[in-house]
């Protein structure tokens, strides 16, 4: 949709909207569950179709559907954020900093992977660069203390899912940061690997380490 609305405002205006997806649960529903289902925060909404050809005719459905419910409530379709895509063909789509695709698990069974995007880990590495780059003569701890707050606030946002390989990338990224400031302090080349261990970054320096994910949606899973 063009323009920002507030999340609170968007709940109050967009109710009609998830009343008419609602009633589409509803007519749709099978004895194998829902053939729709939806998500809405604020104005970002996404809407699952089952797979199954005696679904098809839903696509073409819910899209005029909700043209015409969001004409009715005068809000304008964002056509260069909307689209439609078929996880069966390994396409994904993103929602709220997320990128949703479906995998086979080792198993054989078809699992979701739900990862943060390349966008949002590479606007992340940018601003934490920023900071390295402008605090290149602050005493390492300095910098720790302001970048801390960043990391523990992202990695929380996106400890869902399987963001594991993403928190191992921005972890082992942001330690070589630290210890070239190190090295640099010390008059040294290099990262001193063998000089500063990990666990003496987070103990004696306080760096956070906490990458933890709370939930795994798809384990041993690859993507299709």
């Amino acid at each position: 949709m063009r323009g920002v609305l507030s999340p609170l405002l968007s709940n109050i205006y967009l109710t009609e909207v998830d009343r008419m997806l609602e009633r589409a649960q509803e007519v749709t529903r099978t004895p194998w569950g829902p053939a729709l289902e939806y998500a809405r925060f604020a104005d970002d909404l996404v809407v699952l179709v089952h797979e199954h050809p005696r679904h098809a005719w839903l696509f073409g459905a819910v899209q005029t559907r909700l043209r015409e419910e969001f004409a009715h409530l005068q809000v304008e379709v964002n056509e260069d954020k909307s689209k439609v895509v078929d996880l069966a063909r390994g396409e994904c789509f993103s929602f709220l900093g997320f990128d949703f695709r479906r995998v086979l698990s080792r198993k054989g069974r078809w699992m979701p992977l739900v990862m943060p995007r390349m966008k949002k880990r590479t606007e992340l590495v940018a601003k934490l660069r920023g900071i390295f780059n402008s605090s290149r003569s602050w005493p390492v701890q300095g910098v720790i203390v302001k970048i801390n707050p960043i990391l523990r606030g992202w990695v929380n946002y996106f400890a869902v899912g399987n963001s594991s390989r993403c928190f191992g990338y921005i972890r082992m990224w942001v330690e070589k940061k630290v210890r070239r400031h190190l090295a640099r302090a010390c008059k040294r080349g290099g990262f001193g690997w063998k000089r500063w261990s990990r666990r003496w970054l987070v103990a004696e320096l306080g760096l956070f380490d906490e990458y933890r994910v709370r939930w795994q949606s798809a384990p041993k899973a690859s993507p299709a």
